[in-house]
């Protein structure tokens, strides 16, 4: 057999042949690039986010550490989350009930020592006080169940909502026990914020029509439609020992 020299034409024909062939190699090779591409972004987002919670677990001792506070958090989350934000409350339940001060266990760090220590008296006087009374001047690191006191230097709206959920709950106490207690003024009020907020109110009432005051504890909860429910309603009970042992 005679091998013939390749034609021009021949040689343009070889070339574009071996372009497309070129082409098609490197399609896979561009996927796989992406692909890779893709996993190593996924792969350092993941250690990014890793990072960061380590981070914040070094900053806040609460968020990984201490089981006692992460049940707290469950707990907060089965009331506002896994529920219907319009499902209407239980009267006359309180959710304090068999709750039991225990101290919780962080580790002492540079400025955080005071904060802590206020984080446990905080957690005891809401735990004590059923909600309803806590020292305003305390800064704890994190609020216990998230409950807060309310300030009334806000041109009144603070105290118009308290007095509005007080007349909600005081209505159903003497509808439930046939008796005629009249409010007379907002003491003060701690709050609990979310879809389903709860308001704690102490207020100071009086027997219709001449009786003595009396210092009474409301609780009610607003829903995501804006209407306000009671949930209990009473006189003060008398002010328990605090637990010493933070």
């Amino acid at each position: 057999m005679v091998l013939k020299p390749c034609s021009e034409r021949d040689s343009r024909n070889l070339e574009e042949a071996s372009m497309e062939a070129s082409s098609v190699v490197l399609k896979p090779c561009a996927d796989v690039t992406a692909r890779e591409g893709r996993e190593a972004m996924e792969v350092s987002s993941i250690a990014d986010d890793s990072s960061q919670r380590k981070r914040k677990a070094e900053l806040d001792p609460e968020e990984e550490s201490d089981g006692e506070i992460e049940e707290d958090r469950i707990e907060e989350r089965e009331d506002d989350d896994d529920i219907d934000l319009l499902e209407v409350p239980e009267w006359d339940v309180d959710s304090f009930d068999g709750v039991v001060y225990t101290s919780s266990s962080e580790p002492d760090r540079e400025n955080m020592e005071k904060a802590i220590n206020d984080y446990r008296i905080y957690k005891n006087q809401i735990i004590t006080s059923k909600g309803f009374m806590v020292d305003s001047t305390l800064r704890p690191h994190y609020l216990y169940k998230r409950i807060f006191p309310l300030n009334f230097n806000d041109n009144g709206f603070n105290r118009d909502y308290c007095e509005k959920m007080v007349s909600v709950c005081l209505e159903r106490h003497n509808q439930d026990k046939g008796s005629n207690v009249e409010f007379v003024e907002v003491v003060r009020a701690n709050y609990r914020g979310g879809p389903r907020p709860v308001s704690y109110i102490t207020f100071m009432a009086r027997e219709k029509p001449d009786g003595p005051l009396v210092e009474y504890q409301a609780k009610g909860m607003s829903t995501l439609d804006r209407k306000k429910h009671p949930m209990l309603c009473r006189p003060a009970p008398p002010p328990k020992p605090q637990n010493q042992n933070f």
